[in-house]
């Protein structure tokens, strides 16, 4: 929401992601040797969805045959939102979103298992001689769901600074990805509201080279970085948490039974408006309501504003790179010599700052905003 902020965790994101792929920031230089691959993991489809102008934003027709027929052209409300509405699986995007970390989780996993299978080692042994290693962001699609995009890397057994074995070349992991993206699943159980489901990747799979003839370090991390800050903007959706926090939207308080003051009983906190929200953007959240209702989703309706979708937007296998902890503490310190310098202090010289905090104002939750 604050635009400093925004562009200074921007900036770290890009940081991060780009000593992965060529070193810095306490990330040896040898990573830019590594097998390097980016990776865009996309959403199946859940029914017709009306499109518009291509990304290089050539015009488009919206699907001839079955579909409207029209010209949408940027702008148009109707992109991003179903053509059939009461055909559309609106309750398999919400899981989607909801178990997207989960899918991540067993993707990596099955890469790792695939990487031992093409090389003719079990996984414990191949374990022993390689590391795969991630950073990836989610990006929310105009229909209002996500798919990811990530790096992967190849480490030797001593992490960053060691080179991975020969055997671990980037064709071996490229036929490791694309067999971990089209296997990798979880199931997810039915309610009675909706039926068990097997949650998949989608078929459009996006795998390119990073370095040589391939991408750029510095293109892959930008773009990566640039969604660090996003969230679900580009669905049309900009509302705060609609759970109750008194009763963590149950409606009754978790002693007595009792109806839950604060919401009288709904749930729901009170003055957030939801009108000006699309048809398909507000079904998509009054689905994410209905399933958080059910013993089988609980905790579904804490992430309603976000679709479904919980978790950090971009995270990182812990050897990848850097951390942001790291670089605000070198920020710090860096502004900390800045100061003293300034005061004509020796260098060295410990400071204590004394921050000056004073009561502006309280949240506004009739307007979504603070006032001052």
């Amino acid at each position: 929401m604050c635009p400093a902020c925004s562009a200074l965790y921007r900036l770290d994101a890009f940081h991060v992601f780009a000593a992965g792929l060529r070193g810095g920031k306490d990330t040896p230089v040898l990573v830019a040797d590594h097998p390097r691959l980016f990776v865009t993991l996309t959403a199946p489809s859940f029914g017709r969805m009306h499109c518009g102008p291509g990304r290089d934003g050539s015009p488009r027709r919206c699907h001839q045959r079955g579909g409207c027929g029209r010209w949408h052209t940027v702008g148009d409300p109707a992109i991003g939102t179903a053509m059939d509405p009461g055909g559309y699986d609106y309750p398999g995007q919400v899981l989607f979103n909801a178990h997207a970390g989960a899918l991540w989780a067993r993707f990596t996993i099955d890469v790792r298992r695939h990487l031992a299978a093409a090389a003719g080692l079990t996984r414990a042994v191949a374990a022993v001689q390689v590391r795969v290693v991630f950073a990836k962001v989610a990006e929310f699609q105009t229909r209002g769901v996500v798919h990811l995009h990530a790096i992967v890397r190849l480490d030797g057994p001593d992490g960053p600074g060691s080179a991975p074995p020969v055997w671990a070349t980037l064709r071996r992991l490229t036929t490791a990805i694309r067999a971990a993206a089209t296997g990798a699943g979880i199931t997810v159980s039915g309610s009675r509201i909706t039926s068990a489901r097997v949650l998949r990747w989608g078929r459009q799979l996006d795998i390119r080279r990073i370095g040589g003839r391939g991408m750029s370090d510095v293109a892959v991390a930008g773009y990566v970085a640039k969604y660090a800050t996003k969230s679900t903007e580009a669905a049309g959706i900009d509302i705060p948490p609609l759970f109750c926090r008194t009763c963590t939207g149950r409606g009754v308080m978790h002693s007595g039974g009792r109806l839950c003051r604060s919401c009288n009983g709904t749930g729901r906190r009170p003055g957030i408006v939801l009108d000006r929200l699309t048809g398909h953007v507000r079904t998509l959240v009054d689905t994410c309501w209905r399933l958080g209702g059910q013993p089988q989703y609980a905790g579904l309706r804490r992430w309603a504003h976000q679709l479904g979708f919980h978790g950090h937007f971009a995270s990182k296998s812990r050897g990848y790179s850097t951390t942001f902890a790291a670089l605000r503490a070198e920020r710090r310190t860096w502004r900390t010599l800045g100061q003293v310098e300034r005061l004509g202090l020796p260098a060295g010289t410990p400071l204590l700052v004394v921050a000056d905090w004073r009561y502006t104002g309280h949240p506004d939750h009739s307007r979504d905003r603070w006032s001052a």
